[in-house]
C-alpha cells in the first residue's frame, strides 16, 4: 500500500530513531483508520531487518482475530499473548519468545514482560486505554512499564492514539525525549 505524505514523514522519523538505536518516545496522533497500523508494521519490518525484535501492546478489546491476522499476514514469527489463553498456551507462547523463535509479540498488558531478546522497538497502540492499568497486585501501568523498558534498552517507543492521555500530551510538550 502506498503511504500518504504524512505517513511517510512519520515513518521517516521513526526509522531514523530505530537506526540510531536511541531511546525516544514518539506520539503517533491519528484518528481511527488513519493508517497507524501500517506505520507500525513498516517500523517493525525495519527492526526485523536489523535482526532485532518488536513488542506491540494493544488493549485487550483490540485483540480481535482480525487485528491479529493483520500482523500474521506480514510476519511469520509472531507470538500472541492475551487473557483468553489457557495456562499451557501462555506457557507455550512464553517459551517460543524466550527461545527467540518469535520476532514479534502482539499482546495485551501482560505482554510487556515478554522475554524478547534483542528488543528493537516497542509500540503501544491506543496508549490512552485504561485497560493498560493492572488493578490488582502487582499494580502497574503497562504503558509506563513499556516506556521504561524501551529506555533501559535504549530503543524508541511509539505511542499511538486518536485521543492521547493527558500525561502523554503533557510529556510531549515538556520532555526532551518525547
Amino acid at each position: 500500500a502506498q503511504l500518504t505524505d504524512d505517513q511517510a514523514n512519520v515513518l521517516s522519523t521513526i526509522t531514523q530513531l530505530i537506526d540510531q538505536q536511541t531511546f525516544h518516545t514518539v506520539l503517533l496522533h491519528g484518528v481511527t483508520a488513519s493508517g497507524k497500523t501500517e506505520i507500525y508494521i513498516r517500523a517493525i519490518e525495519q527492526v526485523l531487518d536489523q535482526a532485532r525484535t518488536a513488542l506491540v501492546l494493544v488493549p485487550e478489546i483490540a485483540l480481535t482475530p482480525q487485528a491479529i491476522s493483520r500482523f500474521q499476514q506480514r510476519f511469520s514469527t509472531i507470538a500472541v499473548m492475551h487473557s483468553q489463553l489457557s495456562a499451557s498456551q501462555r506457557h507455550q507462547q512464553w517459551r517460543m519468545i524466550a527461545r527467540g523463535r518469535a520476532k514479534v509479540v502482539v499482546g495485551a498488558r501482560s505482554a510487556v514482560f515478554a522475554p524478547l531478546p534483542d528488543l528493537g522497538l516497542v509500540i503501544i497502540d491506543e496508549e490512552h486505554e485504561p485497560s493498560y492499568k493492572q488493578g490488582n497486585a502487582p499494580r502497574y501501568n503497562a504503558r509506563d512499564v513499556a516506556i521504561k523498558r524501551a529506555q533501559m534498552n535504549n530503543i524508541p517507543v511509539i505511542l499511538g492514539s486518536a485521543t492521547p492521555s493527558l500525561e502523554t500530551f503533557h510529556n510531549c510538550q515538556t520532555r526532551d525525549h518525547y
